[in-house]
């Protein structure tokens, strides 16, 4: 039986796309990891709905919304599939980098948004759910806030992935290098193809910085920061889950994204944080302490007292500077630097 469409469901996967080839060979990348997933989450009886959310969708090409109801049937006739359109100006509007192509946490924010599931999960079209994680989604076996986390094991580019299956997925010769361990406090790595977490504390968290618009590499792993901050868990699920590399991949083609979409500030800040998040400190305390609410749709954005000895111009000194150049002082004053709450 389906469910009817405003029946609350326990889990909502939200995914986003162009329908430009982003990234090279976007569409069949899609479209055969949305079957898969689409299938293995019937088989168990998962009660979910897949959000796809479509950036800014160039003019007299197809809708990746349309082309997917046509290349996967099922998604017709079982669990919703909602397409949601975003409108170029809207990207043109908001980017605060004329070379960055796709701003994709905000994308994936207007699906959260809509999301109806218990749990929501934020992963990549080009994503293969492993089957640990299809076993927590069948025994729901999830807890209110803890993000969880989920390794990414990356497949060989030479691996014929027009036909995958298990075989093929779970065989380690196929991978182009051993599976790195999730490490805590933040459980980093692939972090955007994989973050799970009960709608409630995701509304609570308003979803990723929509503050910082200048580059797309790193606003997963900054989400990590400001969940930890206010006290929730950041778990490892226990299983993998699987990517194919292809060409465009960030992965294999860093300089290409370098000043277009990497190369953020956001690391040195980031890093900042990490060294000092097992020292106690009360976050939003004294007078230093700033908190800036940016957009009423967006995330908000706090910064911390610092030790003095960090407390710097914003010309210089440890979190004044990202690769040798200072940080300008706007994003200093709005970028997410959260230490764990003492």
């Amino acid at each position: 039986m389906v469910p009817a469409d405003d029946e609350a469901r326990f889990l909502s996967i939200v995914l986003t796309g162009r329908n430009d080839e982003y990234g090279v060979d976007f569409q069949d990348r899609f479209l055969r990891t949305l079957s898969f997933n689409h299938r293995e989450l019937v088989a168990r009886g998962v009660s979910f709905e897949v959000v796809f959310v479509e950036w800014a969708p160039m003019p007299g090409r197809p809708l990746l919304i349309d082309i997917a109801l046509d290349r996967v049937p099922q998604l017709r006739t079982g669990p919703p599939f909602r397409g949601l359109i975003v409108d170029p100006q809207y990207h043109e509007t908001l980017s605060l980098n004329p070379r960055l192509e796709y701003l994709e946490f905000i994308a994936k924010n207007v699906g959260i948004r809509r999301a109806r599931g218990e749990y929501v999960l934020t992963t990549n079209c080009d994503v293969f759910l492993g089957r640990h994680v299809l076993d927590v989604f069948e025994r729901r076996a999830l807890e209110p806030g803890v993000v969880y986390r989920a390794a990414r094991h990356d497949l060989k580019m030479a691996v014929d992935s027009s036909n995958l299956d298990w075989d093929m997925l779970e065989e380690p010769r196929n991978l182009e290098r051993p599976p790195r361990a999730l490490r805590p406090p933040l459980m980093a790595g692939g972090t955007g193809d994989f973050l799970l977490l009960d709608r409630e504390s995701f509304q609570a968290l308003r979803g990723f910085n929509e503050v910082y618009r200048v580059a797309r590499i790193g606003i997963d792993q900054n989400f990590l920061v400001k969940a930890l901050s206010i006290g929730l868990a950041i778990r490892d699920i226990g299983g993998p889950v699987y990517h194919v590399n292809h060409a465009g991949s960030y992965r294999l083609t860093r300089e290409t994204y370098r000043g277009r979409e990497a190369g953020s500030p956001i690391w040195a800040e980031l890093a900042f944080t990490r060294r000092h998040l097992r020292k106690p400190a009360h976050v939003g305390a004294g007078p230093r302490a700033r908190a800036s609410g940016g957009s009423a749709q967006g995330c908000s954005a706090v910064l911390v007292e610092r030790p003095a000895a960090a407390r710097r111009s914003a010309r210089g000194g440890i979190a004044g500077r990202a690769h040798g150049r200072p940080l300008p002082w706007q994003l200093r004053q709005t970028l997410i630097t959260l230490k764990r709450d003492g």
